[in-house]
């Protein structure tokens, strides 16, 4: 440590007191406040998945899948969500994802049906 530089050693400190910080939350809030951080830093890239295979898989399997199977994960992940940590950009962009899959009709519907009648 003594031929590290100055600002090297103070974020070795930097990091040392994250992770003591952590340590002391609720496992839940720790958990939250890391994917927080992961979701701020991504790049794009492989969607938190470091070889590229999850995420690259996870859509092979949505193209292959009939339709009961890739409905049935969708609606147990979907029912997962409030006992996850996602983050509200995460959980923004899956429900995105929901309403850009619909035509228009269903999403003027909607919006009449959420409105009470009113467009």
């Amino acid at each position: 440590m003594a031929s590290m530089s100055p600002e090297a050693r103070m974020r070795l400190e930097w990091a040392d007191s994250a992770r003591f910080a952590l340590e002391q939350c609720h496992p839940e809030q720790a958990n939250a406040i890391c994917l927080a951080w992961l979701e701020k830093s991504e790049t794009g890239g492989p969607r938190h998945d470091p070889f590229g295979m999850l995420y690259s898989d996870a859509k092979f399997w949505a193209v292959a899948a009939p339709p009961h199977e890739l409905l049935a994960y969708t609606l147990a992940g979907l029912e997962q969500l409030p006992k996850t940590h996602l983050t509200l950009p995460m959980r923004s962009r899956a429900i995105k994802a929901l309403w850009r899959s619909l035509p228009v009709s269903e999403r003027t519907a909607f919006i009449r049906h959420v409105h009470g009648g009113a467009a």
